[in-house]
């Protein structure tokens, strides 16, 4: 589809107008700065870009400056000394070990796709190791753990992709963190080198000597914020990284210019929305591993728990020929209210299409939706409890610069997402979009989050674990708390349903129940750790305290006491905070 043909605005979306000529302009001034690395000049004009922008428009803001641990990539050469010389382009990889000037002269050795299991057979120590793969922290730890000296990784085509590879999330909070950072050198290469660097080192002989020089140390960041105050006080939570790679004009500049015409639209209302909206440009997004929102999230844990509606992400918009528009890190109970808006505002989507975004955004579970939160993209409020939604645009399936098993384009990351591929038209659809979902969500007098799409996804996440050690009885006490939940929630929407939504006592008190609820349940959902530190960045799953259970029938009669153990710990957990949400909404 595209946006010309299949686009039925309605009247309350088109009500609306984004600037097509101003999200191009944003997109095109903002690309001229180059590579606007956290913590670098660059990084301060665009900062002051936006504020100056912020500012005409007459929209309060506060850029706040913190330290941030960052790592980039300076320079990085890849040259073939034996069978023949030859200079191979590389980019570097974030978090990679430095090599100094002086680089490493080592044998190049092919290792597949990069996995423990390819380096078994293989004699990698000292050595370069090229794999058909990006680098990322994984691999760069098969690597390491094989002890080769370098990780070389290629692109799907005649790109080259700069990478990041802490598995960290946000600054390093220890030494421990710190050294956990990958301690072997990194570059990526383009598909065609790679390939012809590939039969070489199968053949045997070939060495190289690779320099790769990674500037990674704390540095000043900063992170502007807009505010656009509600009549109540509750906010939506908005966030775009303006940090890139290279030019950076789908990733992310185009998004960072859809929050600035949305910061136009809302300030130039006649009458102020009922929920506020906060508008986040986030440093250290790939430079830092997502350093901007963790920091917020740490910084402002108590006020977003308390007053915010939900974190809505705001990446990957505008690319050329992107028509496909995929809903993304969507929790479960915003999942009916983002598909709703998505018909209303472009039609029925094409199945065909359809599934082919289901196959990119593929997750580890076997039976939990596609659309859930993944550990990336600036996800940093699973804390916080906050719900999520994002829509990016993907390329169709046919699309020649499509990445394989992607929506993303090939300039992605790449020398080549500059302004000639953001298309204006593209991203004018996704401004227009992005504005009704606001709309539909800072104007709610009873806002559109479900919580029996918490139920369901606990239980498609249970499901998988419950096949997995059918036996185990444990897992029936959440099967319980869950219909406990469900029926309390079917309770309380029908309650919110009869509302009137002129009450706007009664409808605020149930809003900010629903919220207590969903902020309560929800890092029980997501994530492993506690509500007031960050999981690593490294995969996830819901409910992921209970992956060891997929290994249930390998485990040993001690093995299985011990997971007892823990299973038991987060049974209750889980239960709790069904409980504890299911008390909030039958107060």
């Amino acid at each position: 589809m595209t946006p010309t043909q299949n686009s039925t605005l309605t009247a309350r979306a088109a009500s609306y107008a984004p600037s097509r000529d101003r999200l191009a302009r944003t997109v095109a001034d903002l690309c001229a700065l180059g590579e606007k690395v956290s913590g670098t000049p660059e990084e301060q004009q665009a900062c002051d870009y936006l504020t100056a922008q912020l500012r005409a428009m007459g929209v309060s803001y506060k850029v706040h400056r913190f330290d941030s641990y960052i790592s980039y990539p300076t320079a990085t050469t890849l040259t073939l000394l034996v069978p023949e010389a030859r200079d191979i382009p590389a980019v570097g990889v974030a978090f990679t070990r430095d090599t100094g000037a002086a680089g490493i002269e080592a044998d190049i050795v092919w290792a597949g796709a990069g996995g423990p299991e390819q380096y078994a057979d293989l004699d990698a120590r000292g050595k370069i190791a090229l794999i058909d793969k990006l680098p990322t922290y994984g691999l760069c730890e098969a690597a390491r753990k094989a002890g080769a000296a370098a990780l070389v990784g290629m692109s799907s085509g005649p790109q080259r992709h700069k990478m990041t590879c802490s598995p960290i999330w946000g600054a390093p909070a220890s030494k421990a963190e710190v050294d956990a950072m990958p301690a072997i050198a990194g570059a990526s290469i383009n598909r065609p080198d790679g390939e012809w660097l590939r039969q070489l080192a199968q053949r045997g002989g070939a060495r190289g000597r690779l320099v790769a020089r990674v500037d990674t140390r704390w540095r000043e960041v900063l992170l502007p914020v807009a505010e656009i105050p509600g009549t109540e006080p509750e906010f939506l939570l908005m966030g775009a990284h303006y940090c890139t790679w290279f030019d950076g004009a789908t990733d992310n500049i185009g998004a960072v210019a859809i929050l600035l015409e949305l910061a136009r639209l809302f300030q130039g209302r006649a009458t102020p929305p009922r929920h506020g909206i906060r508008l986040a440009w986030w440093p250290g997004h790939t430079h830092g591993r997502y350093a901007g929102s963790a920091w917020y999230a740490d910084e402002f844990w108590h006020e977003l728990n308390d007053r915010a509606i939900a974190y809505f992400n705001v990446d990957i918009n505008g690319s050329r020929r992107a028509y496909n528009k995929a809903l993304r890190n969507q929790t479960g109970e915003a999942a009916a209210y983002t598909a709703a808006v998505m018909r209303d505002v472009l039609g029925e989507i094409d199945p065909d299409q359809a599934a082919s975004m289901q196959a990119c955004l593929r997750r580890p579970e076997r039976y939990v939706h596609h659309t859930r939160p993944h550990r990336a993209s600036d996800q940093s409020f699973w804390g916080v409890g906050l719900s999520g939604l994002q829509v990016s645009s993907f390329l169709q399936k046919d699309d020649p610069d499509r990445l394989p098993n992607s929506g993303l384009a090939r300039w992605w990351h790449a020398e080549e997402d500059t302004v000639e591929n953001c298309d204006p038209d593209v991203l004018l659809e996704d401004a227009r979009l992005h504005a009704q979902l606001v709309h539909g969500l800072v104007d709610a007098a009873v806002l559109p989050l479900d919580l029996l799409g918490i139920a369901g996804d606990v239980d498609d996440a249970l499901r998988e674990y419950a096949e997995a050690a059918p036996e185990l009885r444990l897992l029936d006490e959440i099967a319980a708390a869950v219909q406990r939940f469900r029926g309390a929630a079917q309770r309380f929407h029908a309650a919110g349903a009869r509302l009137d939504p002129a009450d706007t006592a009664a409808t605020a008190a149930w809003n900010r129940r629903l919220l207590r609820a969903i902020h309560g349940v929800n890092p029980a959902v997501y994530l492993l750790g506690s509500p007031f530190q960050q999981d690593r960045a490294t995969g996830s799953r819901l409910l992921p305290g209970f992956k060891p259970l997929l290994d249930w029938q390998a485990l040993s009669t001690d093995e299985r006491r011990m997971l007892r153990v823990a299973l038991r710990r987060e049974v209750n957990r889980l239960v709790h905070a069904l409980d504890e949400a299911r008390r909030v909404i039958e107060t």
